[in-house]
């Protein structure tokens, strides 16, 4: 009635009071009610009170409301100046062009979204006489329900000045309202904490000159015509100086190594900030540091991070709830955050997921884009996701409280079976001659890399990730689960060796011995001490590791495995040759070769040549050490076995200087460093270069030799063998002696060449 009689159409109006006076009659037999009646009325008398908003007197509009509804600008704004230029730049372009029509600030739970909004928002406000007005949608409100657009629209149209009951009901008629309404003005309007593009979708395409700001934790980069700015967290120096702000100065700069560490355990994120500087305040014995160790204990880190109503946890959890209350994909992603609390790696991959889902790489694929759209996850590279410290520390929450103990045992098993199973893969595909040690299979298939590029890059970027896996699970009171996790750290025998990672092969394999003396899995025992035994060898340790190499073969003789027993006796070889027990060493090998001959097995039988070779020339049998030389590699060469050829070439040069003939020493070492390199075996890297220098010292080429030391050097640093920093070292302080015009003042330790 009220539209028809605004459009002119009096009569009409009135008949329809009559249509449903009538209609209510009957079908209800009631007549109208009061209002209905009063309308009516109203309208028959044409009462001026019907008349849109305008100057009663003369008929003109009245003159338009500038609302001024920004919240007050918080008091403690610290840091982000690049992302206040920016929004300056695009409220209030510096050539007085029109503002962005769009601009959306996205990021995660806590990362003061709302208070830069609103503090850009002021600053610009200059730009929009107009008006600024401000609605909080409720997207992410504990226990209340989000604004639908039409209410948006509706305070929209009303602080504009249009009376409430002129606001249509319609959202599509309410929204042409508003832009009729913004023509020609030049209006902010601040859309706080939207839930995501579609809660704001119908209060777009304004007029040019208007702007609307919106917060989210949701991505916008799909709005038309929207710039969007990802809000990260501070640094650490603008943290530290938050805290300052809110906490006090003098209480700060008491320990400021203690309020570095407060700032990073909470995750950088000014909302976790103002928490632990609340619960600071709240506790005025406490010192910072009190407060940081509370923190460091990751149990009860979301505990301590709460402060009224305000806390990370119920943050977190409306993001978690708003998932898993929403579509197909919401409910798979919520799924996903339970699941990433089970598996405690720094970074994810789509494949990973999968494996723990147990779902297809593309839904896992779809699920995390749909967190990280969410600001939960974030892209670290293309393909590879990662949590914030206090998103981890909730996922292992709601992994504990929402999935049952079966669901998490599955879903580690399957992630640790990926990660072994994948690992052997790409160790098989750089070097297929090395002997992969025996997996627990689960039924879990591999990534599917292509070529050895990928093999290698793949060992490289996951190795720290499935070192922690496979710690993690040797941790769990599961047999199984800890089981799997000494096979998984097993997949990675090469890949260690290969990067002188020794302290990470000692320390994974010490762990694998624990978990096969808790279970009596002999197999386990066994693969553990081969591997501690090496990884001591390859620390200077071989001494200690002679004893686990003893017990190797006493578990692989008592468990009748002629290739475990053969394995374990050429490796027994190599250690008493460091021993300097070098008759002994022989006799291993010799017994190695034995035994390979009559399984069949060619690689023992290359390893037992080039030890033997060794031996021998260190008992001073040159002849015999050249012959079995030559014949272990010319079988490395043959087989292709790329590691015994690198290992064969430096043998042959170390006896060629013993001989005498560097030059010819000089030749060998080049062909290994290139074999080397190609494998990606990086101690032999630095042993070769370090010899090199020796020869170039010997043939009196200084410049030469100077540079081949410093190669060394850099190759240690890649390597991080600390071992290996010494023979360069040394080569470096003999070439110094021979040649002391030649090189500058030799570092006090490799740290200060390779930093210096």
């Amino acid at each position: 009635m009220l539209a028809l009689y605004r459009c002119g159409r009096q009569a009409d109006a009135l008949q329809t009071y009559i249509d449903v006076k009538r209609l209510l009659a009957e079908r209800l037999g009631v007549d109208p009610g009061a209002t209905l009646r009063e309308r009516y009325e109203l309208i028959l008398r044409a009462d001026a009170s019907l008349a849109r908003v305008q100057d009663r007197a003369g008929g003109a509009e009245a003159p338009a409301r500038h609302p001024r509804q920004l919240p007050r600008a918080a008091s403690v704004l610290v840091g982000r100046a690049e992302e206040l230029v920016r929004l300056r730049s695009l409220l209030s372009p510096w050539d007085g062009g029109s503002p962005q029509a769009v601009i959306a600030i996205t990021g995660a739970p806590g990362a003061g979204k709302s208070a830069l909004a609103v503090q850009a928002a002021h600053a610009s406000s200059h730009a929009f006489p107009d008006g600024q007005l401000y609605v909080n949608l409720q997207g992410a409100t504990p226990g209340v329900e989000r604004l639908k657009p039409i209410e948006v629209l509706g305070r929209l149209l009303r602080a504009l000045g249009l009376p409430g009951e002129a606001v249509p009901s319609d959202e599509d008629e309410a929204a042409a309202v508003l832009r009729d309404r913004l023509e020609e003005r030049r209006t902010l309007i601040l859309l706080d904490d939207a839930a995501g593009p579609e809660q704001v979708r119908a209060l777009l395409g304004l007029p040019c000159g208007n702007t609307v700001l919106i917060t989210s934790r949701e991505s916008h980069a799909v709005t038309d015509d929207c710039v969007q700015l990802v809000l990260g967290r501070l640094l650490r120096s603008e943290a530290v100086t938050m805290l300052a702000k809110l906490v006090g100065a003098e209480r700060i700069a008491a320990d400021p190594a203690a309020a570095g560490r407060l700032a990073h355990l909470c995750d950088l994120l000014p909302l976790a900030l103002r928490l632990a500087a609340a619960r600071l305040a709240e506790r005025p014995d406490w010192t910072v540091r009190d407060l940081g160790t509370r923190l460091e204990d990751r149990r009860r880190t979301l505990h301590e991070l709460e402060s009224g109503r305000s806390a990370v946890r119920s943050s977190l959890e409306l993001s978690y709830e708003g998932l898993a209350n929403g579509g197909e994909l919401d409910r798979l992603a919520a799924r996903t955050m339970c699941h990433l609390g089970v598996l405690h790696v720094a970074s994810l991959t789509a494949e990973l997921v999968s494996a723990l889902l147990g779902e297809p790489v593309d839904a896992a694929e779809r699920a995390l884009d749909r967190l990280a759209r969410a600001h939960l996850v974030e892209i670290s590279e293309p393909g590879r996701y990662r949590l914030h410290d206090l998103v981890r520390l909730f996922t292992i929450e709601l992994a504990d409280a929402r999935l049952t103990p079966e669901a998490r045992k599955d879903a580690l098993m399957g992630a640790l079976g990926f990660y072994g199973a994948t690992a052997r893969r790409a160790s098989t595909m750089l070097d297929p001659h090395r002997v992969q040690l025996p997996w627990s299979a689960v039924p879990q298939r591999p990534l599917e890399l292509g070529t050895v590029d990928e093999a290698r890059d793949w060992l490289a970027e996951e190795l720290p990730d499935v070192i922690a896996a496979a710690s993690q699970a040797m941790q769990s009171e599961d047999d199984d689960v800890a089981r799997l996790g000494a096979y998984a750290g097993f997949a990675l025998t090469w890949q260690l060796v290969r990067g002188a990672h020794r302290h990470e092969q000692r320390d994974l394999n010490r762990q694998a011995l624990g978990v096969g003396e808790r279970t009596g899995d002999q197999e386990i025992l066994s693969l553990a001490h081969g591997q501690i035994a090496n990884a001591l060898l390859n620390l200077g340790r071989a001494a200690e590791a002679l004893p686990h190499q003893q017990a190797e073969l006493e578990l692989r003789r008592a468990l009748r495995d002629g290739f475990g027993e053969m394995r374990a006796l050429g490796n027994m070889g190599v250690t008493l040759l460091k021993l300097e027990r070098y008759a002994e060493a022989r006799e291993r090998t010799e017994a190695q070769r034995a035994i390979a001959r009559e399984i069949g097995s060619e690689v023992g039988e290359r390893h037992s040549l080039l030890t033997e070779a060794t031996a021998c020339r260190r008992l001073g049998d040159l002849t015999a050490a050249m012959s079995l030389l030559g014949a272990g590699l010319a079988l490395a060469q043959a087989a292709g076995d790329r590691y015994h050829e690198a290992g064969g070439l430096m043998s042959l040069s170390e006896l060629c200087l013993e001989r005498g003939d560097p030059r010819t020493a000089k030749s060998y070492l080049e062909r290994g460093l290139r074999v080397a390199r190609e494998i990606g075996y990086r101690v032999s890297e630095c042993e070769s270069l370090a010899m090199l220098a020796r020869v170039h010292r010997l043939l009196n080429e200084p410049a030469q030799a100077l540079a081949y030391a410093r190669e060394a050097l850099a190759a240690r640093q890649r390597s991080v063998d600390e071992s290996l920093s010494r023979v360069a070292e040394d080569e470096l302080r003999a070439i110094e002696t021979a040649f002391p015009g030649l090189a500058p003042s030799r570092p006090r330790s490799a740290h200060a060449a390779l930093t210096g």
